[in-house]
């Protein structure tokens, strides 16, 4: 994993983004008024400020079911897998994860260090982070499946959720370039319909990006929504409200 801490203190710069990476993915920022930001990186797609987000869409075909090639032995640092229908770009899954969703080695996720290029239906050697070597072999039977980073590739979050919320965006962020993302703590953010202040918001189900009231009883009534914040301001729907928000 390098040697980053996990979380960094003092000085904030928070608006700072840029091309090129300097820090891993996820790594949580505290600020001295107890604000939590996380390092993330923008997906194919511009974030405007005061956005909720969420981590990358799972690609067709890397979600579950992926054929391990090869067996591999207890405390191994790489694994074959036969990808599936579709096409794996160069080390679009490091510092992301692999969860072992079948058979041998079920139930245990490693992380991904690197791994290079793989057609649909090829081969692939996917390393791993070298204290995450396998704790229970896998065999051939073992089916894994493949996930990015949930701060690596985001996007303003869809009124129907394909992934979990990991932030609002505290600038405005361009396309693929490396952002903090505020987690914890004050943060204007676009609003959709009437908030009420000192109740809670979730993911909008009707404005992308967009905080709307918990619980979205309109919207879903199964009562699903993930409360994320507790509105501080209210400002009114379309414009911006101040919500201290507590999200993972």
């Amino acid at each position: 994993m390098g040697n980053f801490p996990v979380t960094i203190e003092g000085r904030i710069e928070e608006f700072h983004h840029s091309a090129t990476k300097t820090l891993p993915l996820g790594t949580v920022m505290k600020s001295p008024d107890g604000r939590e930001f996380v390092y993330a990186r923008a997906g194919a797609v511009d974030l405007a400020a005061g956005r909720l987000v969420q981590q990358a869409v799972v690609v067709s075909g890397h979600g579950t079911d992926i054929v391990v090639a090869a067996a591999a032995a207890i405390g191994a640092t790489s694994v074959t897998i036969t990808n599936n229908t579709t096409a794996i770009a160069a080390n679009d899954y490091a510092e992301g994860y692999l969860p072992i969703n079948d058979e041998a080695g079920e139930g245990y996720e490693y992380k991904v260090k690197s791994h290079p290029a793989a057609d649909a239906t090829a081969s692939c050697v996917l390393t791993l982070e070298d204290e995450d070597g396998l704790r229970v072999a896998l065999t051939t039977a073992s089916q894994v499946g493949l996930r990015k980073h949930e701060c690596d590739g985001v996007l303003v979050a869809p009124t129907t959720p394909t992934g979990i919320v990991v932030g609002v965006t505290v600038r405005a962020v361009t396309a693929a370039y490396y952002c903090w993302l505020l987690k914890k703590g004050p943060k204007a953010v676009l609003t959709n319909g009437t908030l009420i202040r000192g109740l809670g918001v979730c993911r909008s189900g009707t404005t992308a990006g967009a905080v709307d009231v918990y619980p979205l009883n309109s919207v879903d009534a199964s009562g699903q929504e993930v409360m994320i914040g507790e509105v501080m301001t209210v400002g009114a729907s379309t414009e911006y409200s101040l919500v201290n928000f507590n999200i993972w």
